[in-house]
């Protein structure tokens, strides 16, 4: 009884570390748990994989993000590199497994990485480099476990090539859509009314904007029927486009064509949604597939973030042609204006009429076996109103999102200006005005509780209007180059944090001859300090999101304002050294951080400074109002600059 009892306790304790310490070697094949006969989830898996390459040759390190876009956790997960066509043996080698460990898998004897307890993950970052022996095209794979019993299969990245090959992908599935004869158009210009053969009167609105999709869009070309026999949703600049839907009414139903390029177009999908609205949510979407040389046409539906399939894809749809070659991505099909009354509308099988008007949707992402829709890494582009099917319109332009403009211009005002000038005239002019006083206070302290009051305000009502605008706390997707943007949420919550922290603290200062004021003057310092340099990372961060909507180099003016303030310190200490060469006294800015303070804001100095009010030097004193004069025309600009760039674009 005792061997048997025995044996039964090693089969479940190997069992339970199988699970809790990670996938065993002998999974570096099939990467199939060994959870008794549990099968793998059969929908859209709520994690992403992706890459930060595209490319790949010898000596590169190449980050993989495992990474949960829903907020769902995973306690464990089997990632590896394997040969695009023959998925494989494992390639090359992880260096960087983070709190996971590497399996003998592969010639490197690294190959794959799997997790080493079940703690619960939201995002992991791995790194890989390739061996000598690793040729081709090279895709990530990973199986990802929730819990015991629920797990997903084959999620995988984008296809990474040899950087000598030429990234092509070739699938075509005939009838192959003829090119059309294109015509440069006018690069930006106003909108201007038409009048076709049939009368209808169309109006075509175009301006220039920066493209979101990723991918060289030099060879895809205008079409010269926008604006005559077809509406359009295009970002086009000259005779060059990043995308283009078009539509054409045809009685009972409408023709579409989507075209884009993508630098990887395997195991991908584009898409058309239509939504009530600019936001993602209830929309009907129609997506075109490319999944292992597959491709297909198919509707789903968003159901609130998250896209689900419909009972029957393929309803209301005919005519369609998918087309995938050398990186273009075309997909044409014709879909009916609504359901046969027979076909009775329910969620399952949400169908809009396309007699009524919608925002349309576009966007592209990685697509799985079975035609499911993956995460889109970039948000897609949405017409900024609701689109007439049954018009020629030609749309240039996106949606803009209000909310999101005053988020950013609040947030700007406040950590641009309020506190690039309260944090200057409480480090640098406490002596400058050390007898002066306004309204029974310091001068220089109700400039620095002015601006850090107003500063904390605002940051609170933008703190408030963003989670209004995404409906709560919301992940940001990482795209490739841009690993850092999920953390422009988190850096906001913690800088909101900060800026309520600091004016807290300030209720329990110490007296001014109190021993520990000087403890509260570091920490004081410290946090505000801190908050400060946080919110303008993450104001560089969120000048770089897409719907912003703000040009490409927003993000250097705030590095411009970083470098001026920077040099605007260094004015400041270097003008308070000279200051004290002339009287050999103490560094002035260490006076209230070492010596017990003031209430209040009154300078406590033996000596004062050369340019206080006690010494009387006018010249050092004029110099130094001067330079805060200076420096808040200077960070009014800048403030006003980004305002522009954030509000207009």
């Amino acid at each position: 009884m005792q061997p048997v009892l025995f044996v039964i306790t090693a089969f479940v304790i190997q069992r339970i570390q199988g699970y809790g310490t990670g996938a065993p070697q002998s999974k570096c094949g099939d990467m199939f748990p060994l959870h008794s006969r549990i099968q793998p989830e059969n929908g859209l898996p709520p994690y992403t994989l992706t890459a930060s390459s595209y490319t790949y040759k010898q000596g590169d390190t190449i980050t993989v993000t495992l990474a949960s876009p829903t907020g769902a956790s995973f306690a464990g997960y089997i990632l590896g590199a394997k040969d695009q066509t023959t998925l494989n043996s494992n390639l090359g080698r992880f260096t960087n497994t983070a709190t996971g460990r590497t399996l003998s898998c592969g010639t490197s004897g690294a190959g794959a990485v799997t997790h080493q307890n079940s703690q619960p993950e939201y995002q992991l970052q791995f790194q890989w480099q390739p061996t000598a022996d690793t040729t081709g095209n090279v895709v990530f794979i990973a199986t990802v476990v929730e819990s015991y019993s629920t797990f997903w299969l084959n999620i995988v990245t984008s296809t990474i090539y040899p950087e000598v090959q030429t990234t092509q992908a070739s699938v075509v599935q005939t009838p192959k859509v003829p090119e059309t004869t294109t015509q440069p158009v006018t690069e930006s210009f106003q909108p201007t009314t038409i009048t076709t053969s049939t009368t209808r009167t169309t109006t075509i609105m175009q301006t220039t904007k920066t493209s979101i999709l990723p991918g060289d869009t030099s060879s895809l070309k205008s079409d010269s029927e926008c604006g005559a026999t077809k509406g359009c949703f295009i970002d086009c600049t000259g005779n060059s486009c990043n995308y283009i839907v078009t539509w054409r009414d045809n009685g009972d139903a409408v023709d579409f064509e989507l075209s884009t390029k993508l630098q990887d177009t395997n195991n991908k999908w584009i898409a058309i949604a239509f939504s009530s609205d600019i936001k993602m949510g209830g929309d009907e979407v129609v997506a075109c597939f490319n999944v292992g040389g597959s491709t297909d046409v198919q509707r789903s539906y968003n159901d609130g973030k998250i896209n689900t399939q419909v009972t029957n894809p393929s309803a209301g749809l005919s005519n369609t042609v998918v087309t995938v070659q050398d990186g273009m991505f075309k997909c044409s099909f014709r879909k009916n204006k609504r359901l046969s009354r027979r076909k009775r509308q329910t969620t399952s099988s949400l169908f809009v009429d396309l007699d009524n008007d919608y925002n349309l949707m576009f966007g592209t992402g990685p697509a799985y076996p079975g035609n499911k829709i993956g995460m889109h890494s970039i948000n897609p582009v949405v017409t900024p109103g609701k689109v007439d099917f049954q018009s020629f319109t030609v749309i240039g332009d996106t949606a803009k999102y209000p909310l999101v403009k005053i988020h950013a211009c609040l947030m700007i005002i406040s950590w641009i200006f309020c506190t690039g000038v309260a944090i200057i005239a409480a480090r640098y002019y406490k002596p400058v005005w050390s007898k002066s006083s306004l309204f029974n206070q310091k001068i220089w302290f109700q400039i620095h509780r002015t601006l850090m009051v107003t500063a904390m305000t605002l940051t609170i009502v933008a703190f408030i209007i963003i989670f209004v605008e995404v409906g709560g706390y919301s992940q940001v997707s990482a795209s490739p180059g841009k690993e850092y943007l999920p953390s422009h949420p988190v850096l906001g919550i913690i800088v909101t944090i900060l800026c309520i922290l600091n004016p807290i603290m300030s209720f329990f200062r110490p007296g001014p001859n109190d021993k520990t004021r000087p403890i509260f003057n570091w920490a004081h310092w410290g946090v505000g300090m801190l908050a400060q340099i946080l919110a303008i990372i993450t104001i560089i961060f969120g000048v770089d999101l897409q719907k912003s909507t703000a040009p490409k180099y927003t993000v250097w003016v705030v590095v411009g304002f970083v470098i001026y303030y920077v040099i605007m310190e260094i004015t400041q200490k270097v003008v308070d050294r000279l200051a004290e060469r002339k009287t050999g006294e103490a560094q002035i800015d260490t006076v209230e951080m070492k010596q017990n303070g003031s209430q209040n804001g009154s300078f406590n100095a033996n000596q004062p400074p050369a340019y206080s009010e006690d010494n009387k030097n006018k010249k050092d004193t004029l110099l130094k109002k001067s330079l805060l004069a200076l420096h808040g025309i200077c960070t009014l600009a800048f403030t006003f600059t980004l305002l522009l760039l954030v509000s207009m674009y």
